[in-house]
C-alpha cells in the first residue's frame, strides 16, 4: 500500500516550494529550515554569489557534514565491535581458568 501524500509549502531562501510529502511534516520543514540556514549562512560570507552557486556551496557543506557524521558512526561501531570483542576474550579465559563444579 503506497503511503498517502500531501502537499507541503516550504520556503527556502525566500522561495516557496510546494512538496508531495509522505514524510512526518515537522520533519520536512526542520529539513527546509536547515537548507535555508546553510543557504544564509553561505550568503552572509560570500554576499555577492549568484543563488546558484549559494545552493551549491550548501549542498557541499551540507553534503560534507553528513559524510563526516557517517565516517564517525562507522569509527564508532568499529571500536564497540572491538570492546564487545576485548569482553568476549575477557569472558572465555575467566570461563576456562574456574570451571563450574558439578555436584
Amino acid at each position: 500500500m503506497e503511503n498517502e501524500k500531501s502537499t507541503l509549502k516550504v520556503n527556502i531562501f525566500g522561495t516557496d516550494y510546494p512538496l508531495k510529502v509522505s514524510a512526518d511534516v515537522d520533519y520536512i520543514q526542520n529539513v527546509a529550515r536547515y537548507v535555508d540556514s546553510k543557504m544564509r549562512e553561505i550568503q552572509s560570507l560570500k554576499p555577492n554569489r549568484p543563488l546558484h552557486q549559494i545552493a551549491i556551496l550548501a549542498a557541499l557543506n551540507i553534503t560534507d557534514e553528513l559524510l563526516k557524521q557517517k565516517d564517525q558512526e562507522k569509527n564508532n561501531f568499529v571500536q564497540l565491535e572491538d570492546q564487545v570483542y576485548q569482553l568476549i576474550k575477557r569472558l572465555e579465559l575467566e570461563i576456562e581458568e574456574s570451571p563450574e563444579e558439578v555436584l
